[in-house]
């Protein structure tokens, strides 16, 4: 897991070249348009994170500071979910202060609370145990 609560931790991820190429590219603009177009600041207005595929729901729930998965999961409470392909945009505002953004890896390896709460956004039948 990513946490990036810093700008030093921000340019750290998006200077690894081991890192997929679309994250930095996602980690880079959301850092952009929240720091630039919303004037906010990395780590004291804004936390990003990256869930990938091995996270635990223990690990993830106690790096973002609230239940999101697991048997302790919180009704979610996001302001919003998009779809970037190889990565889910989960936007919080509830109890998350600073503002919190959460990429989660679309992989058959990341957790499943998660992955399937983002899945079901989508596709609202999966919700319903539909096909």
């Amino acid at each position: 897991m990513l946490i990036l609560t810093d700008i030093f931790s921000v340019s750290s991820a998006l200077g690894d070249p081991d890192l997929d190429v679309d994250l930095r590219a996602l980690i880079g603009f959301r850092a952009w348009h929240m720091c630039v177009e919303h004037e906010c600041v990395i780590g004291d207005e804004v936390r990003l994170f990256v869930v990938e595929g091995g996270d635990t729901a223990e690990v993830i729930n106690e790096a973002l500071g609230f239940a999101i998965t697991g048997p302790n999961a919180e009704e979610p409470s996001f302001l919003s979910i998009e779809d970037h392909g190889a990565y889910y945009e989960i936007s919080f505002a509830p109890f998350s202060d600073p503002h919190t953004r959460v990429f989660v890896e679309s992989n058959p390896a990341t957790e499943l609370g998660i992955l399937h709460m983002c899945q079901a956004h989508f596709w609202p039948e999966a919700q319903e145990g539909g096909v």
